[in-house]
């Protein structure tokens, strides 16, 4: 029989060292190493990282016991050795309905009453230094398990990135961070100067924009990949505009969304464009016009004339 023991270790050896000891087998036994999971450091020495994982694992030469099987011949005999029931006596009662189980109502994520307002400020303090962001001040507040958190600095362009995608980056850094400190749910809003605020503006004119083109063509419009936050902006904008409908497609970070006339997308017409391998339509004829007949008395190839010398 197989015996195993996984041991941990924030290196391979250390982890290897952990198994052979959990694993306690005889100095004469073949123990065999198997690597489970490589270690992985920490993110800026705050949060993340694995310990190593290691198997050893021996065999000790002894058959595994397998559970007796039930013969079928006593059940058989068991159930030939029952009486049969009568066709006088009564039929047993049914038994109860059980009692529906009544479900409650899913409860909100419970976040802390008070968050330590001074650590977040460090933490964030922390990463625009990695970033090489100088002279930044940090105000912060908590409220109902949000902190909001305003950052006024020179270079505010390297803390934004391409459409903000810097910025939601450090916010779910903070996140997590705060999480872990609080022991709570907690999220993290940064405002770097009213980034937000624009960028607000900006997505709700892109939804007018591109719900005019969907009203007017009947086609639809999909919008470049956005983080959550973006596109409720765009499902909320959409919302108070009639004849268009919003809905979100694709997974991770390839979720987007999509614009729609109610009702469906119109299907396309060519118009009066011929395709491919097609023939020209005929000339239609009016059929009230007066037809020309030949006259009889012209000649075939028109009037020839002969000088007469």
């Amino acid at each position: 029989m197989i015996k195993e023991f996984i041991g941990t270790g924030k290196t391979i050896e250390e982890a290897t060292v952990s198994a052979k000891t959990g694993l306690n087998a005889p100095l004469t036994a073949d123990v065999k190493i198997e690597v489970v999971e490589m270690p992985k450091k920490k993110f800026l020495g705050i949060f993340g990282g694995t310990d190593a994982k290691v198997k050893a694992s021996y065999d000790d030469g002894t058959k595994e016991k397998k559970a007796p099987k039930k013969a079928k011949k006593q059940e058989q005999n068991k159930q030939a050795a029952k009486p049969a029931q009568k066709k006088d006596t009564p039929k047993a009662a049914k038994p109860a309905p059980k009692a529906e189980k009544k479900t409650e109502p899913k409860k909100e994520k419970d976040f802390p009453q008070n968050v330590d307002l001074e650590v977040a400020k460090s933490h964030l303090a922390k990463i625009l230094e990695g970033l090489k962001v100088e002279g930044a001040s940090i105000d912060a507040k908590y409220e109902d398990g949000v902190i909001t958190m305003d950052l006024d600095c020179d270079d505010c362009g390297i803390i934004i990135g391409h459409h903000g995608d810097t910025l939601d980056s450090i916010q779910y850094l903070m996140s997590l961070i705060m999480k872990k400190n609080s022991g709570g749910y907690v999220r993290v809003s940064i405002n770097v100067g009213d980034f937000r605020e624009k960028r607000n503006e900006t997505l709700q004119s892109l939804a007018k924009k591109h719900a005019a083109y969907v009203l007017r063509t009947g086609r639809s419009y999909k919008f470049d990949p956005m983080n959550p936050y973006e596109r409720r902006i765009i499902h909320t904008t959409i919302q108070e505009i009639e004849g268009v409908e919003s809905r979100s497609v694709g997974y991770n970070q390839e979720r987007r969304v999509i614009l729609e006339p109610t009702g469906g997308v119109k299907p396309r017409s060519n118009g009066n464009r011929r395709g491919r391998g097609q023939k020209p339509a005929a000339p239609q004829v009016d059929p009230n016009r007066e037809q020309k007949v030949d006259r009889a008395d012209l000649p075939k190839f028109g009037k020839i004339e002969v000088n007469k010398d």
